[in-house]
Formats: C-alpha cells, sequence, structure tokens
C-alpha cells in the first residue's frame, strides 16, 4: 500500500456531534492520527442515537460509527486539571486541534488557541461555531435547523405560499464538515511553504450562505426576493418530482429543452402536448407549468417507476428513481461505486458504513472502526507520552481519566 497523503500528522480532535468529527473521520482515512477526546463528564450525544440491532449503548450507536471511523479515542475529564494537561501534551505533539463547542468553552479549560501556540507555536486551530467567535451573537447556542434558518436557506426552501421549511435536521453538519476538510488542508499547506500555524474561525452560517448565491446575488444584484419555488427552476419545465404506480412512489423528471420534452411525451404516451402552443416552448411551459405538471403527473403515474426511468434514459432525459434508505444501499450502482466499506467495531462487530464518496487510483484510504468510548486511552498515554500503567491506574483511581 503506498503511503497516505497525512500521514505523519496528527490532529488532537475535541469536536462532537457530526461537522468536526465528519471532517476528522476523512482526515484519518486520508493518514492522520486522529485522537479524538471525549469524557464520561460530557458524552457525545451521537453516541445515544440508533442503537444497533435495536439495542442502545454508549459503544452501539450506528451513526455515531458511521461518522467517526479512523480515529483512536481517548478519555478525559477536562474539569480536572492534570486532565487539562495530559490534553496540552497531546496537543504539543500534534499538527491541528479541532474543536466546536459553545465559544468560550475552550478558553475555560485553558485550551483557547492563544493558551495552546505557547506549547506549539505552529499549531493550526479550527472552531466551527453557528456564528463565529465574535459579535453579538457569537455565544449563541445553536443546531442544524436554527443555522439553517439563521443562514436564509429555510426562506427559499419549500413550496409556494406556504411556511418556510428546512432541509432534515442534521443538515449543514455534514456539508460544514468537508469545508472544514478543505480549510485544514489549506492551512496546511500555508504551514509547509512558510512554517506558520493559523487560527480558523468558521462560522456554520456563513458556509451555508454561501452555499445559496443564486438567492444572494438576485437580491443584491436585482432587488429581488422571490422564496421558494418547491421542485421548480426558472429556466427549466418540467423539473420536479412526479407519482408513479405503487404507493409513495414517485420519479424525479427534468427536461433541459424543447427537445427533451417532445422525447418525454413520446415515452409517456402523450406527443401531443409536445405539439400544444401552451407547452411546445419553454416560455409556454413555465407560463403554465401547474397545467403542465398536473398533465404529466397524470400520466406517469401508470408506470412502474424503474421501467420509467430507464426509459427515459434510454432518450437522454435526466431522469432518477426518488429511493428510499433501503431502496438506495440495495441499488446495484449504489454497490458497485464502491462507497459502503466494511469495519470492525470493537462491540457490534463487523458492520458496513458510507466510506469517501471517491475513488482514489494511487492511494487505499485507512478505514478503521470508530473508537469505543476509552477505547485507546491507556495505548495513546503509554505509546505517545510516556506513562507507565501504574500511572495510568492511578489517573484512573483520581477521576482524571473519566
Amino acid at each position: 500500500m503506498k503511503e497516505l497523503p497525512l500521514k505523519g500528522f496528527r490532529i488532537a480532535d475535541f469536536g462532537w456531534i457530526y461537522a468536526v468529527p465528519h471532517a476528522t473521520a476523512w482526515l484519518g482515512a486520508l493518514g492522520a492520527d486522529v485522537i479524538r477526546i471525549e469524557s464520561m463528564r460530557s458524552i457525545d450525544m451521537i453516541r445515544f442515537l440508533s442503537g444497533t440491532d435495536g439495542m442502545m449503548g454508549l459503544n452501539r450507536s450506528g451513526m455515531f460509527h458511521s461518522i467517526n471511523f479512523s480515529r483512536r479515542g481517548v478519555m478525559l475529564n477536562l474539569g480536572n486539571p492534570e486532565a487539562r494537561e495530559i490534553a496540552r501534551k497531546i496537543v504539543k505533539l500534534s499538527d491541528v486541534v479541532t474543536e466546536n463547542f459553545t465559544v468560550g468553552n475552550m478558553a475555560k479549560y485553558g485550551l483557547a488557541y492563544e493558551d495552546l501556540i505557547k506549547i506549539r507555536p505552529d499549531l493550526i486551530m479550527l472552531s466551527g461555531t453557528p456564528l463565529g467567535q465574535d459579535g453579538p451573537l457569537a455565544r449563541t447556542v445553536g443546531f442544524g435547523p436554527t443555522t439553517q434558518a439563521y443562514a436564509g436557506l429555510c426562506h427559499i426552501t419549500g413550496y409556494p405560499n406556504s411556511f418556510p421549511s428546512g432541509i432534515a435536521t442534521s443538515w449543514p453538519d455534514f456539508a460544514v464538515g468537508v469545508g472544514m476538510v478543505f480549510f485544514l488542508l489549506a492551512a496546511l499547506r500555508h504551514r509547509a511553504r512558510t512554517g506558520e500555524g493559523q487560527y480558523l474561525d468558521l462560522s456554520m452560517a456563513e458556509m451555508v450562505t454561501s452555499m445559496i448565491p443564486e438567492a444572494m446575488m438576485d437580491f443584491l444584484m436585482n432587488g429581488r426576493d422571490d422564496g421558494p419555488i418547491g421542485n421548480r427552476d426558472e429556466s427549466m419545465a418540467p423539473h420536479g418530482v412526479f407519482p408513479v404506480a405503487g404507493d409513495d412512489r414517485w420519479i424525479a423528471i427534468v427536461c433541459a429543452n424543447d427537445t427533451d420534452f417532445a422525447a418525454l411525451c413520446e415515452v409517456i404516451g402523450t406527443p401531443s402536448m409536445a405539439a400544444d402552443r401552451k407547452f411546445s416552448r419553454l416560455s409556454g411551459r413555465l407560463a403554465n407549468v401547474d397545467e403542465l405538471e398536473r398533465e404529466i403527473a397524470a400520466r406517469t403515474k401508470n408506470f412502474e417507476r424503474d421501467i420509467l426511468v430507464a426509459s427515459l434514459r434510454a432518450r437522454g432525459i435526466a431522469a432518477g428513481p426518488v429511493y428510499n434508505t433501503e431502496e438506495l444501499v440495495n441499488d446495484p450502482a449504489f454497490a458497485a461505486s464502491g462507497m459502503m466499506i466494511k469495519v470492525r467495531h470493537g462491540e457490534v462487530g463487523e458492520r458496513s458504513i458510507p466510506g469517501l464518496p471517491v475513488r482514489f487510483s494511487a492511494i487505499e484510504p485507512d478505514y478503521r472502526g470508530a473508537p469505543m468510548i476509552d477505547e485507546h486511552t491507556d495505548e495513546v498515554l503509554t505509546s505517545l507520552l510516556g506513562y507507565s500503567a501504574g500511572e495510568i491506574a492511578e489517573l484512573r483511581n483520581s477521576g482524571v481519566i473519566g
């Protein structure tokens, strides 16, 4: 196996929930030594979600396992001064520190960037918070739904004449996590060229706003604030999802031009609709989109979904099934993608989880199962920091490890 690109880099990871663990999992799979620091005093809430095989437990969360792979797990009670000193020793031997606590929490433990660069001057530290580290709302506590709302996404998501809508509960954490990977790699590149570390202050809300450029630029350049348009598009029609045969089964169809629309009409058995003056040209379809969608839906509901998808794709039309989770993981194309990987977890055994959504031709990512709580504490304290077995036992007895 060829050497992974991040081999030799170490990350002291204080992050929890979704965004930071998602980022450091990718970095760990690319070779970084990620040391996840947890505490029984404030357990990552994700450890309590989606118990494997219907059984709950600190080490049984399928969600935790799926986003915390390729790392080592250390347990430290940061409320204890000696535990904070051990954390600083880990940081001193690390290239990167990551965290996504409420503003001020790291400083409370003497682990703020200003504290840590005294022991590691070229340190790179990333803090991810809903609204950044400074400003009047910096200490605001937030989760995915509130971040989406503040960032403007909910205002443009949903259907016309209805209430604002978010995109699931855990978005945008994973998109933000991907951004964190990019920013950290950029900072590492900068340090390699200059020798300088730096502090990365990431606002999740700002990142979400950056991902809705159409709405932002339409307002800034044109003064328009149109709000949600459902599944529709301002420059294509039809553009949306339509019912197919069966209970709650759907197909997504997009016609990019008049030729696509004519082909769609042939496939669904209504070629005359392509010659109708209301629908033959894009301008007419956009002007009569309600009627257009009703006419298409009346035909698609008579087709078996996958047969219709295949027929439309054969004509070069963008079409796809609206999958539920079970259908997705059992789709032959998805299985062939190699995205699902098998890793072994200490308590639940070998399980399939999503890996990196890319196939490298020259490297093989290092996938390892997520750590059980406290799984690697002794290993890290012994091999990295030089503690003896007796010293570690004393740390446990005194509540430093816990």
